[in-house]
Parts: structure tokens; sequence; C-alpha cells
């Protein structure tokens, strides 16, 4: 009995430390907050900084995307964006300290009274304030720091923005770089065409084989057995009490809020990209004439119907339905949010044309009452609380299962169904099993068992119970995939080769049409294309698009062959057209400001590139990374 019940104690205490090493980690944050994570110029950059930073970006990312999971971290690198981010900011911040620039508490008091997300009827409430920083782990003092730092950060990128500018005679030559179109000759060599010229043997195929047996690498396959537990399954049970609904829109408030919306009608004129000053004037008088009869009284549906050039919105009257702040182009929305309720604007001129709006109705901003939303709530509070059920239930089968060393006993225990699959690896995955948790799964040795792995809707828990490790079939089950491959390549070189030998022709001064006559191949033509177009008829490939448009008569062809889509090309210039300097003239406001827009960007991140050389950035804990 004795030794029985010592047995009991081992496997209890054991229990609880596998349940402390779920909810904890290993070298969780918890334990590395006090940690300082790097040194920027002898300043410390702590691991709390890095780890509020870090989860406000995770948290944004989950808000916006709902297959987000740890995949996504890795392949977009956020652990290393957030560290750059903040050394980034800290830089700024100490340059601002050595030039003087601060910013006061009465700027700061400013900004967040102003801020719609903290007022209650158009009005700042403190207490809507106090709770929102608490849902978003902010004290007023750590959020006002931040605003601080920000207006700091601010302040000095307009500062150093501002040292770029753009000379009319750059916006020109930089608006005919972007808008001028060119026509090219070309012939084709395409591999399937030299099919008949390969040359095949077994003696060749083997040795082929023999050099790509990499590409015949079978990968490691696993079997497992599995269980998935689902939310799902406990939303049943869980009935919110009134308390915790009231509490739950109490603490959640801003989550509510709407912002102000409208209701409005338009009545557009289009203006060509290459309108002349005469025949803007034109649109003009015609969209005024329109403008006078709506302001006359006449139905504003009926003249949209008959007078909108918006394809989408005439048929409808020029109804645009409600929309918010941000979904409008600015010159639009701001006269479109400035009406009164059946009020007409005059002409409002935007990159599109002439525009006449009508508001129907208005929506002011305001905090949706309780009544609206408790449907909603329920639905989130049940979802949270399934979640954490279903989290606390993984957890307890999981420490079970360890303490077993089998998944499926201890499912069995907790009657919970168990699933198997066949051998599958990464290149064919089971179904029913979701595709982000497929690296993690092969990961595992034969016998272990996975933590629960969280999906967007469950948890997840597998063992590995029989493996096969990675291995080449032998030549014989394969030769046919070897033989395909073996042509295809031959293919692909004996087309590239010709395409280089038609090229060094060219190169000797023989003529194009000339040569493709003897090599039996069409000349074609791809018609005008901008550069950031694909090449008619050809396809797109970035990296030689600036080339294409730098050939002229004195240089009509490209010293390389061109592969796209598996085919190889020959090109040569053939006509070059510019755009109008009228053209330009029509577009020159708007066009100069992006330029301007995105020299600033260049500009700033080439100081912010040079700051960050010659900085003395020690990072302590690259692990993280």
């Amino acid at each position: 009995m004795r030794r029985h019940a010592t047995s009991w104690l081992i496997k209890l205490v054991f229990l609880v430390i596998i349940i402390v090493f779920i909810f904890w980690g290993v070298g969780s944050f918890r334990a590395r907050r006090a940690s300082i994570l790097a040194y920027i110029n002898g300043e410390p950059l702590y691991y709390k900084e890095f780890a509020l930073a870090y989860e406000q970006v995770i948290n944004s990312y989950r808000a916006r995307f709902k297959g987000f999971n740890e995949d996504w971290i890795k392949r977009l690198n956020l652990k290393k964006t957030v560290l750059d981010s903040l050394i980034e900011r800290k830089l700024i911040i100490q340059v601002a300290k050595k030039m003087g620039v601060s910013a006061s508490e009465d700027e700061v008091r400013e900004i967040i009274t102003h801020y719609s997300v903290f007022q209650k009827n158009g009005r700042f409430d403190p207490t809507l304030y106090q709770t929102i920083l608490r849902k978003h782990h902010y004290t007023p003092a750590q959020f006002e720091e931040n605003l601080k730092r920000d207006l700091i950060l601010s302040y000095l990128r307009n500062t150093i923005q501002g040292l770029a500018h753009v000379s009319e005679k750059e916006a020109y030559e930089a608006y005919k770089w972007q808008k001028q179109q060119i026509n090219l000759q070309f012939v084709t060599f395409k591999p399937e065409a030299f099919n008949k010229k390969v040359n095949v043997s077994e003696e060749k195929l083997r040795a082929y084989f023999e050099k790509h047996k990499d590409n015949y690498l079978v990968p490691r396959q696993l079997k497992i057995d599995y269980v998935n537990i689902s939310e799902r399954q406990f939303i049943p049970e869980i009935k919110p009490t009134n308390e915790e609904i009231e509490q739950y829109y109490k603490v959640n408030q801003s989550d509510f809020y709407q912002p102000k919306t409208v209701h409005a009608r338009h009545i557009l004129f289009r203006i060509p990209t290459d309108a002349s000053k005469e025949r803007i004037e034109k649109i003009k008088k015609k969209a005024k004439k329109v403008l006078e009869m709506a302001k006359r009284g006449e139905d504003f549906s009926k003249l949209a119907k008959r007078y909108s050039e918006d394809r989408s919105t005439a048929a409808k009257g020029g109804d645009l339905g409600w929309f918010g702040r941000n979904t409008m182009i600015k010159p639009f929305e701001d006269v479109a949010f400035s009406l009164k309720k059946g009020e007409i604007s005059d002409l409002v001129k935007t990159r599109f044309g002439f525009h006449i709006i009508k508001v129907e109705d208005i929506k002011e901003a305001h905090t949706k009452k309780l009544p609206e939303v408790r449907r909603q709530i329920v639905q989130r509070i049940k979802k949270e609380r399934a979640n954490q059920m279903a989290e606390e239930l993984a957890n307890r089968l999981y420490a079970q299962a360890i303490l077993d060393n089998s998944l499926k006993k201890a499912a069995d225990d907790f009657k919970i169904p168990i699933r198997k699959t066949d051998f599958f690896s990464n290149q064919h995955h089971p179904k029913g099993i979701h595709y982000s948790l497929i690296p993690k799964i092969l990961k595992l040795k034969r016998g272990e068992i996975s933590p629960p792995l969280k999906t967007q809707n469950s948890y997840f828990l597998a063992q590995v119970i029989a493996e096969k490790d990675a291995s080449v079939p032998p030549f014989s089950e394969i030769k046919k995939r070897v033989k395909e491959d073996y042509i295809k390549e031959k293919e692909r070189e004996l087309a590239k080769k010709a395409a280089e030998g038609f090229i060094n022709k060219l190169k000797e001064g023989k003529e194009f049409s000339q040569l493709a006559r003897e090599y039996k191949l069409t000349i074609q033509e791809t018609g005008f294309f901008g550069i950031n177009e694909n090449i008619p008829k050809i396809g797109y490939k970035p990296t030689i698009q600036r080339e294409l448009f730098s050939l002229g008569p004195s240089r009509p062809y490209l010293d390389k062959v061109v592969e796209i889509g598996g085919n190889f090309y020959v090109l040569k210039f053939l006509k070059r057209k510019e755009p109008d300097k009228k053209a330009f003239e029509t577009e020159r406001e708007s066009f100069i400001k992006d330029l301007l827009s995105v020299r600033r960007a260049i500009f700033f991140n080439s100081w912010l590139s040079n700051l960050k050389k010659g900085a003395d950035i020690r990072i302590k804990e690259k692990s993280i990374l």
C-alpha cells in the first residue's frame, strides 16, 4: 500500500510540473520581462518594451486576418520586424534629444481629447479613456509617453522629409519615363520544338538520375494518432448571465463605437487623362448646368441616371450607399462629410472628374446601446469561454498522455474520439488536419506527443506511432519520371543554346528578319506597352523591364536571352511612344505630389539607414529571433 501510494504521489508531482510547463513555458516572456534585450548607443532596450510591441502587432494581425498563425509569424519575420522598428525609434528619439525636440503636455492632451475613440456623445470621456487603455494593457502614463514619442518621431520625420524636393524638369522627366510605351519585335524558342533532337539512352538516364538524386528524395513520413478538441462542443452548455453581458459591454464599449457615416448620391462628369484645358472647361460647363438643375429641385436620382458617367452607380440614381471616413477619395469625402442632410454640394473636382454630391442621410458618431449588441456580446462570451474550456481540456489531456506515454490511452480515459492517419509527408497532407500544423507535426520523433496546437477554432494533439526515414526510390521504380525530367532539361538546354546562337549572329551584324527566316521562326510584335505592364504575348519579368525601356535605335537588342514562362525570347526595339506634354500639364499637380511623397520616403529611409550604420547596436538576446 505504502509503495503504491508513493507511486501516485510521484505521478501527482509530475502532473503539476507538466501543467506548470504547459501554462508558463520554458523561457517565457514573463521570465524575461526585466531583462535587457539590446543596447542602442549605450541606451538599454528592455525586453518588456519588445514584448508589449510584439503582442500588439500579433493582436493586430489576428484581428485583420482569420487564418493568422505561427507560420505567418515566421514567414513575415515579425520578431525581427518589431525589434528593428524599436531600434529605429530609439535612434530617432536620440537624435531628437540632441536637437532639443520635445512634445509638450498640452500637445498630448489636445490629441487625446480629440480622439473620437475616447469620446462619448462628441466629448472626451475620461472613464472611457481609462477603460480602453486597460483593455490594451496600457496605463495612462505609458500611453501618453508613447504619444509624446510619436509626436517627436513625426516632427523629425517631417523635418527630414522636408529636405527632399522635386523640380519641374525632374517631374517631367520622371513622367515621361513612367508613361512612355514601347513596341518590340520578338522571336520565340520553345523547348518542346527541340524534342526530336534529344538523344535518350539507358546510360544517360542513369547518369542523370545519379546526378539529380535529391530531386527524387521521398521525405520522411509519419503515421500519427491525433485528437481534435473543438470549441463548438462547449458552446451549447455556456449560458452567459445578464451581469456578465453588462460587464462585458462596459469593459469593451470601444468595440461598439460607430464613427459618423453618410448616405450619399453623386453625379460624375469624367475628365480623360489626356484632356486639354479647353476640354476640361467644356466638361465643367456641362457639370454646372446639371448642378443648377439639381439646386432648382429637380429629382437628383433622375439627373444621375441621365447624366452621370459613373457606370457602377448611374443606374441606381448615383446611390453610393452608406460610407465612413477613409473609404472615398479625400476631396470627395471631405465635402460629403461637411454637408447637411438633403444638402447638395457645389462642383467637387477629383482625379476622376467633377462630382455633384447629395447627402441623403447622416448617422452621427455614437456607441451602440447594449440591446443593439446583446446578441453579439453573447456570441463573443460563448466563443471566448468555449476556447478557454477547449484549451483547459487539451492541457489536461496532454498532461495525462505524457503520464501514460500514450495519447490513445489518455483519450480513451477522457472519452475523446481518437483518429489515425496513414503515412504522410510534407508533400502529401492527410485530410482533416490543418495545413499550418503539418510542419510542427513533422518535427515530432517516434512516440513523441505534441503539446496542444491551436488552430482557428480548436486544439490539436498528436502522437507519432510509426515513421519512415527519407529515401530515394530505386531507379527502376521511377525510370519513367526520370526520363520525362531528362527530356525536359535537354529540350530547355537546346532551346536556350539556339537562342544564344541567334543573338551572337545579331552581334556579328546579321539582320533580324534574315536570321528569323534562317531559323524558320515567325517574327511577332508585342504592340505598345508601359514599363509596369505585362509584355503582351510574352508575360511579365520585372528584372528586365527597365532594360527593355533603355533600348532604342542605337541599341536595338538585349545582349542576352530572356526566359519567361518556360520559353526563350530574343527581343528587338521597334518604336517608342512618349506622352504628350499636355497630358503632363493635366496631371502635373497630382504627379508632382505623388513623386515628392515617394522621394521623401526614400530620403528619410536613406537617412535612417545611415543613422543605423553609424550606431553602436548590440543585441544581447539574439535567441528571440
